[in-house]
């Protein structure tokens, strides 16, 4: 091979990886901007009761929908860290684990949960972290008495 073909395919291949590099980088501001959305949209209601009434189940009053917004909150949040890399691995599953460790953020999960896991269809990141939140519940559920 010629030195002239050799340099065309280095170039070709450094020019391969940019681009990968730059969908990717769009994607995660993509991700960004659209949990800054959802995070408005909660922050929001949670602060806004008499709105968050008019998205509640009607078996949930403001306050308790509230509460379960807030679990949403940092939840999203911990998801975002995810699709970003900076929670993976053991440092997801012990987030996850603390998040379970707080009782409205069980009952959201119990509520919500199933939800959570159709919008993930399709979405490897989405599924993997539907998963590990969904192991951290459940473990959280095998430690607490029927009754707490």
């Amino acid at each position: 091979m010629k030195i002239s073909h050799a340099a065309i395919l280095g170039l070709a291949a450094v020019g391969a990886v940019q681009i990968a590099q730059k969908e990717r980088h769009q994607r995660q501001r993509n991700d960004v901007a659209v949990t800054r959305i959802h995070q408005d949209w909660l922050t929001h209601l949670t602060t806004h009761p008499d709105l968050a009434v008019l998205w509640a189940p009607k078996d949930l009053d403001a306050e308790q929908y509230v509460e379960l917004l807030n679990a949403n909150q940092q939840i999203a949040a911990l998801g975002l860290r995810h699709r970003l890399g900076l929670a993976r691995g053991q440092r997801l599953s012990y987030l996850a684990t603390y998040l379970m460790g707080r009782e409205h953020c069980r009952r959201y999960w119990a509520r919500f949960g199933s939800f959570r896991e159709e919008e993930a269809l399709g979405d490897k990141p989405g599924e993997h972290f539907h998963e590990v939140m969904d192991n951290a519940y459940k473990a959280q559920q095998e430690r607490k008495p029927a009754d707490a």
